[in-house]
């Protein structure tokens, strides 16, 4: 038994573990919760697959004594993409390639717990979420009980209601790929003080959405167009290449004012903060994203 390799991975057990006790019972801290593949991949990577399953397991029996079965659950499923990410860098996969590859397997994983939830404890967690939704827009209208423009207030949460329903897939895919991309950066930082060197990411400047996005988009707009009504898969696509060319336009226009302007990257991102917070400006990203993919609109700017 190698004595580095084990003592690095009780580390980082110990240290999922303190995050996920911390996440849970301190609720400004919650966000610890979701770091929690950090560690683990870390442990995959320095010591052993074996002992990153090890970790794993070991996080997910604390929480079954310390809090419920379904945050021991939810943190096993954090655990065990950490596991994947870590499987995949050790391996020297492209940093791209680990997170669609580990985006894609912790989506389906989502689905397998989910339909596990539903066999074992017969809970459909769908339908708990839309009674959580329903019941909040419920307290909302009945704070605006009385109001004069009540009609109006009602009509545009009931909107903002179904299309939080309608959207759920496409916001269960962005929280899982946001976890795994920071998570990746911490792991690529925590690794860099070890020097143990993975790939980077790409700066943000240089984000882009593929050439082929921007013609699906295109098209799923036409055809969503002539529906009577939005459709569930189109709506969702939209939701997500829509956030896609706004995050490329904003690679853009940080493009622009660090290199064609020379400004430090602190204030370049101050300034893009305050344009995405104005709906126009917000939408003008969008647009420039999706001219992104077909012009390269950098090389214009070299």
């Amino acid at each position: 038994m190698d004595l580095r390799k084990l003592t690095n991975a009780a580390m980082m057990t110990a240290m999922a573990v303190v995050m996920t006790l911390i996440g849970v019972y301190i609720p400004p801290l919650f966000v610890l919760f979701f770091l929690i593949p950090a560690p683990i991949a870390i442990t995959c990577i320095r010591s052993s697959e074996s002992y990153a399953i090890a970790s794993s397991f070991a996080v997910f029996i604390v929480n079954v004594i310390f809090t419920d079965i379904g945050t021991a659950f939810t943190s096993l499923f954090f655990a065990l993409q950490g596991f994947v990410m870590g499987y995949l860098i050790s391996k020297k996969r492209k940093a791209s390639e680990t997170l669609i590859d580990t985006s894609v397997v912790s989506i389906f994983g989502v689905i397998v717990i989910f339909y596990f939830i539903k066999v074992a404890f017969k809970i459909n967690a769908l339908d708990q979420f839309f009674k959580a939704i329903d019941m909040s827009t419920k307290e909302v209208l009945s704070i605006y009980q009385g109001h004069p423009n009540f009609s109006a207030i009602k009509s545009n949460l009931l909107t903002i209601e179904e299309m939080l329903k309608m959207t759920l897939p496409a916001s269960i895919i962005i929280a899982v790929v946001a976890v795994i991309l920071i998570n990746y950066i911490i792991i690529s930082k925590i690794l860099k003080t070890q020097r143990v060197y993975i790939e980077a990411l790409p700066p943000f400047e240089e984000w882009k959405m593929p050439y082929v996005t921007g013609w699906i988009f295109i098209g799923v707009l036409l055809y969503q167009y002539f529906l009577k009504q939005p459709e569930a898969i189109t709506t969702n696509i939209i939701v997500l290449l829509s956030l896609g060319f706004t995050l490329g336009g904003l690679a853009v226009v940080k493009y622009y004012l660090t290199h064609k302007l020379n400004m430090k990257s602190l204030a370049a991102n101050l300034i893009l903060v305050f344009l995405f917070l104005f709906p126009l400006t917000s939408w003008l990203f969008t647009i420039i994203g999706i001219a992104d993919t077909s012009m390269d609109l950098r090389k214009y700017m070299s």
